[in-house]
């Protein structure tokens, strides 16, 4: 059995920042988690760590399945010889 450690809300800040993300304690003592260049509409708020971090796991994945159907820039062909 093996016994984890509290989760720490610089330990979600790294989470996050790794994913492109950030999580922020906000007054009321509810986390923010947000897309670096997110605003309001995309912002998610939980009173708990672990859903901030559950959330920010999926927000990342829901994000990169979204960038691979629709490409960002024009994939340049190799000619042919």
């Amino acid at each position: 059995m093996t016994i984890q450690k509290p989760l720490t809300l610089q330990k979600a800040k790294s989470i996050a920042r790794h994913l492109g993300l950030t999580v922020r304690e906000v007054c009321s003592g509810n986390y923010r988690v947000n897309f670096r260049d997110g605003d309001e509409t995309t912002a998610y708020y939980t009173d708990n760590l672990e859903d901030a971090v559950n959330a920010v796991v999926a927000m990342a994945r829901k994000r990169a399945f979204s960038n691979d159907c629709e490409p960002t820039e024009p994939r340049a062909v190799a000619p042919s010889v």
